[in-house]
């Protein structure tokens, strides 16, 4: 069967179309920061409890820093990675905790969305919604949207 050049034109443009879809999807994301930061890190020593295999090897929790905002309140900072090409998105929440290890409840705690292009790297913060508090948890999911 022969194709007319009108036929050919529709496969390059396809074609070409296609190749363009593609590159959109792998959207990455380059950094550039001091190779000696110039401010210091409150490095926080964390345990994970990884439930999740898929989103331990798509999200890297790089850095975990901690410090008191208003003289009396935690402040908590992730520094998270999307280690894929493409963009992501994630839900996260914080939950906190009084000296004694009790959740100290909150009328709502919402899930945060978080969408991070390939290899972006972003900084997740959350503050203590009272003095009481002396220790945070963060939770990690997948989101379907």
């Amino acid at each position: 069967m022969k194709h007319t050049p009108i036929v050919r034109r529709g496969f390059v443009a396809i074609a070409a179309l296609s190749i363009a879809l593609f590159a959109a999807c792998t959207t990455t994301v380059d950094t550039v920061e001091r190779a000696e930061p110039a401010g210091t890190r409150q490095a926080v020593d964390d345990h994970r409890i990884t439930t999740d295999r898929s989103l331990s090897r798509i999200l890297e929790v790089r850095a975990v820093n901690e410090a008191t905002v208003s003289n009396d309140l935690l402040r908590v900072q992730v520094e998270l990675r999307n280690t894929r090409r493409g963009l992501r998105r994630f839900n996260y929440q914080f939950e906190w905790f009084d000296d004694e290890g009790m959740i100290i409840q909150q009328a709502t705690t919402p899930w945060r969305s978080l969408p991070m292009e390939g290899g972006e790297i972003a900084t997740i913060t959350g503050v203590a919604p009272n003095p009481r508090v002396t220790d945070f948890r963060l939770k990690l999911m997948s989101s379907t949207r």
